[in-house]
Parts: C-alpha cells; structure tokens; sequence
C-alpha cells in the first residue's frame, strides 16, 4: 500500500495535510457472513470534467439468507432511482435501503442497479481514502483504500466479501484520456467528444482493489513470458516520460517472484502500472494495475507487484490482519535486493532500511503486529510494514535457514487460500502444518504480543583444557513486551579466524559457556542481524571470578546464611533483582535485600552486576 513505502503514515498525513474526518465504528470488525454474497460489480460511469453526470452500478450477487431489503455502503452522491431485476424498486438514503419489489430466498440469485451522479467529496467520505478523485485538467483516479470503495460504488464494502467472479467497467470520458481499470480492455467506442472504455476483470476482487482512472498517458510495453504463458506487461506515464523506460525490470520480478511464490495470479490477463495518482505519495496495488504517484524506484515496485499475491490473491479478512499483505509486500523488497546482489545485499536492505525504518519510528513496546490498534495510523505503520517483513525474515531463520522450507509454507499457504482471504491464524497454522514444527512460540511472541528484545550481553574469558568463554545474557526491554525465546548466532573472532555458536536464549537472564581452541579478540551479537533487537555487548573480566569470589567482590555483597541471603547493592544503594535457575524474577528490593529461598541456584542483578549464589 502506499502510505508507508518509506514513511511512517502519521507523519506522511502532516507532510500532505491528509485528515480523517469520520470513520465508521465497524473499521476492524471481524469477517461476518453478509446477507448476500457478492460475484460481480458492473460499473458505469460518463466522467466528464471532474464530474460524475451519469452512473450504474449494478450488484450481482446470492442470497445467504431469506432478505426483502439490502442495506449498501454507500455515500456522498444523489441517487437517482434503483431498479432490482430492470424493475424499479423503492429506497431510501442515510444509510442506501433497497427494498426488494419481491423477496428473496437463501440461493437466490440478485441482480440490483442503483443509478447516481455528483461531485466526487474526497473530503468528507467517512474513509481515508475519498474514492474518485479529479484534477482540473478533467483526468481522475480512484483510491478505495481501506474503505472508501463506499464513496463511488454502492456496494459492500468489506474486505472479505470479495466479488468472486469479478468486476467490470464501461468509462466514458473525453477522448484525450487513456483510461486504465483492472483486467483487459475488450473495446473502446467512440461517441463524437468522447470515447467509451470496456474493461473486464475474471477473478475475485476485494472492495478496495477495485480501480479505474483517466489521464494523458502513454505506454512501455513488455510481453512476458513464462513457460506457455504471454502476457502483456506495461508501465503508462506522460508521453514526454516514456523515454525514462520505468518499469524496466516488471518482466525480471515477475518472473522471479513467480518461480518463488507460484504462478503470478493473474497471468491470464495482464499487469500494468502507471503514474496516475496526485493526492497521496506512494503507491496503491490495485489488482492488475497499481496507481503511482510518482517514478518511485524498483524497490517499490517490487512492492506493489507482490501484493497482486500478497493482500490481492491472498487477501486479508480484517484490516486487523493488514500484515498478511504489508509485511509480506516489504518482505519483497528485500528479496528483490537478494535477486540483484545475494544475501549480502539482502542483509543490508533489510538493516539499511527495513529494520531502520523501524527503530526510528516505533517504541517499545509499542504495538503488536496483529490488531495493532483502531487508528489507520496502526494499520499502515512500522508495525505492520517493517515488524511484519521482520517476522518473515526471522521466520525464514528460525525454520534453518532453509529457504526451500520456508518458500514451501509461503506456497502451501498460498495454495490454501487463492482467490479468497485468509486471517493471522491461518497463516499461523498452514505454516505449522507444512513445516511439522509447534511454532506457537514464535507467532505469540512476535505477532501478537508487542515490543522486542534489548540485550544486555557481558563475557569472559578463561583457558583450561581448551579456551572458555562465560556468556551472561540480560533481556531488559521494557515492561509490556515480553521475555523472547529466540536462537541467537554469536561469531567468536579469534584474529583472522572464527566461529559461530547458537545460542537459544529464553530468559530473563541467563549464562551460557561456549568452547574453542582459539582465544576470542571479540564476540559479535546476531553478526547477520536475523533477530529484530538491540543489544550492549561488553567483555566483563569479573565474570566467572564471581562463581568463587568471596562476599562483597565487585562492590556488591552476597552473603549466604543457610537459607537466608543477604544482598546489598554497591555503596548500599540501588535496586537488587534475584532470579531463580529458571529466569523467574523472585524478588525485587531497593536497597539492601533480605530473603529466604529454597535450596537451588540463584541469580543476583544489580545495575550491571550479576552474581551466582545456591542455596543448599
């Protein structure tokens, strides 16, 4: 989606005095079975100098249920009349009531037309985005997103009901218009001044995918090919650009997404996309044809086209899933780096950019990757952008790097859901299935619970039979996100060589002992940066002294009496955590502390300080 490619959506709002004037109360409600079931939009509309003098749109649909009225979602225009099976039927406005000339039992089928005409208001449409949206020079895009497909098609406008069988679309407009809407263009008649555009789109759309737009343009044309298939592929901007070539590498990503995604969906058809856009900076991905603002780079076209799998093929049930299409799509661009430079480059644009994006904006804990909060400012955030491709790269780690492991959870669960939608849960579980892996622990913690893991890393070193290092591990990110379980590479770098351990750190804090035959100059912390976290690493020449050192070493007291512990931070002052074998915090004091514990060993942590004591 547009809004985030490279900023934070509130702040982009400022940038472009963007505002939410209402939004309705039903934004992040679940999928809920709608009185019909919708299967086609035909779509009628003479545009003519910003203005809509005439349009039909027609609703074609089954029964779920006996209904004799349909309520639509629709807003900011004057309907003329509606008919229902070409025989006009009685409504009324506030919000659209069709009542039905007949009742319909559960399986009929509903053929219903509601004719309208005004001013496009993307001002006052009770979504982000305002529907048609015109320019003085009489061109025109629309944006439905997330739920503004109401402010130009009575329809609805949910994004689980997808219309299974489509949309299609007869545009009149002046003649100097190139016309651009989702699926193949059948014909065009001209009728004196203007000219009519047919276009038909076979698959199943969500509401907000749907797409039509006017402008001066003109065409780079590709034909791609895959195996048997040919399809048109064309980038359209102003005749004076197309010397520029953009859209250049769509053949190359379609092709390379295809061979790890499965088959671009809609091959049989076509894939354009085209600077159409003037009211938002960015880039929309409706399904065939994503609307530009600008000539962004291929990064973010390499963004939109994923989503014609991720969020489009596959859609998201509930704008509380969002992630489903945004992180998957950002995820893209740090696969189409690794098409161009391997896994270095890879790295690097998911360190450079994504997870910097992400640590300028975000806070700790913040917000869950899943529902991360009723505003269109959480949907189209960090969290769902950023966090979420960071899910998919630490998910890619986590399951051994084997990417023909995580390639084939991404397609089973695409196979899974094609054509329809799917929610967290269902991402959750097919890849759980597929992989033969209990991953709850991982989706828990870092799609739905917020925050990420601070890391503070202390060690020592030490040469007995072969080179020792004692590794104490600190989580202290803040309260509300939890204690991560997670492995964790650390590179011991002796001179010139080294070698890499995994560590599966789960705690609170906790100390590991790693073994080489060469003496470590340093360790590095996750070296390729697969774990989303921050971290302090420090050599501590005092580690592993304090196993045997006796009371009041390093400033700060331990003194075992039986069962009774003693503890007195340095100078007396300070907070004192003690934490059992386990990471469970058992207890914590400001200032000397004085406990009773059962026999076992414990942990004593003040400031930087860790002491091992047991009690016995």
């Amino acid at each position: 989606m547009f809004l985030l490619t490279y900023f934070n959506a509130p702040e982009l709002w400022k940038q472009k005095d963007i505002r939410l004037h209402t939004y309705p109360s039903l934004l992040w409600e679940d999928t809920v079975s709608l009185p019909v079931d919708v299967r086609r939009y035909v779509l009628r509309f003479s545009i003519l100098g910003g203005y809509v003098r005439f349009a039909g749109a027609t609703v074609i649909g089954v029964a779920r249920q006996d209904i004799d009225s349909l309520s639509l979602d629709f807003y900011g225009y004057v309907v003329d009349s509606v008919k229902v099976d070409s025989v006009p039927t009685t409504f009324r406005t506030v919000p659209l009531t069709v009542y039905l000339p007949s009742p319909l039992n559960s399986g009929d089928t509903l053929n219903l037309t509601v004719f309208y005409h005004g001013d496009p208001d993307s001002v006052s449409c009770p979504s982000f985005s305002g529907g048609i949206y015109t320019r003085s020079d009489g061109s025109f895009y629309t944006l439905g997103y997330p739920q503004g497909f109401r402010c130009w098609v009575p329809s609805l406008d949910r994004p689980h009901e997808k219309a299974d069988e489509g949309v299609e679309f007869f545009i009149e407009t002046d003649t100097s218009l190139t016309v651009l809407a989702n699926g193949l263009l059948v014909d065009t008649v001209r009728t004196g001044s203007t000219k009519v555009w047919h276009y038909s789109h076979n698959h199943p759309i969500a509401p907000y995918l749907v797409s039509m737009a006017g402008r001066v343009l003109a065409a780079n044309r590709w034909t791609w090919t895959y195996g048997s298939i040919t399809m048109p592929v064309m980038a359209w901007v102003p005749p004076v650009d197309t010397v520029y070539r953009w859209g250049d590498s769509l053949t190359t990503m379609l092709t390379y997404f295809s061979d790890l995604f499965g088959l671009y969906p809609f091959a049989d058809e076509k894939y354009e996309q085209s600077v159409t856009m003037s009211a938002f900076s960015g880039g929309m991905e409706h399904q065939t044809t994503p609307f530009f603002s600008s000539y962004f780079p291929y990064s973010t076209q390499a963004h939109e086209l994923c989503h014609q799998w991720w969020g489009n093929d596959v859609g998201y049930g509930t704008f509380k899933d969002v992630w489903l299409g945004e992180g998957f799509a950002t995820y893209c661009e740090m696969l189409w780096a690794e098409h161009g430079g391997g896994f270095e480059a890879y790295r690097n644009y998911y360190t450079n950019t994504v997870e910097r994006q992400f640590f300028t904006y975000a806070s700790n804990p913040g917000k869950p990757v899943y529902n991360p909060g009723p505003d269109i400012g959480d949907i189209l955030s960090v969290y769902t952008y950023n966090k979420g491709a960071a899910v998919l790269h630490m998910l890619r780690y986590v399951l051994d790097k084997d990417t023909s492991l995580f390639f084939g959870a991404l397609r089973y669960y695409r196979s899974r859901h094609r054509g329809s939608y799917a929610l967290t849960g269902d991402f959750v579980s097919d890849v759980q299935t597929f992989t033969g892996r209990d991953l709850t622990w991982f989706f828990d913690q870092w799609v739905y619970q917020p925050g990420w893991p601070v890391y503070r890393v202390r060690w020592n070193t030490y040469n007995d039979t072969a080179w020792k290092v004692i590794l104490v591990v600190e989580q202290i990110q803040p309260a509300g996100a939890p204690t991560f379980k997670m492995p964790i590479e650390v590179k011991w770098v002796s001179g010139s060589m080294d070698t890499t351990f995994v560590i599966w750190d789960s705690l609170d804090v906790q100390t590991f002992t790693l073994r080489w035959r060469e003496p470590p100059d340093s360790l590095v912390w996750d070296p390729d940066n697969w774990v989303l976290e921050r971290h302090i690493v420090r050599r501590d020449s005092t580690i592993g002294v304090d196993e045997v050192a006796p009371s009041g070493a390093r400033g700060m007291v331990v003194d075992v009496r039986g069962r009774e512990v003693v503890v007195i931070p340095p100078a007396g002052k300070g907070s004192v955590i003690v934490y059992d074998r386990s990471g469970r915090r058992i207890v914590v004091s400001e200032g000397k502390l004085k406990v009773v514990l059962k026999p076992g060993v414990y942990y004593a942590v003040s400031g930087s300080i860790v002491r091992v004591f047991a009690i016995k």
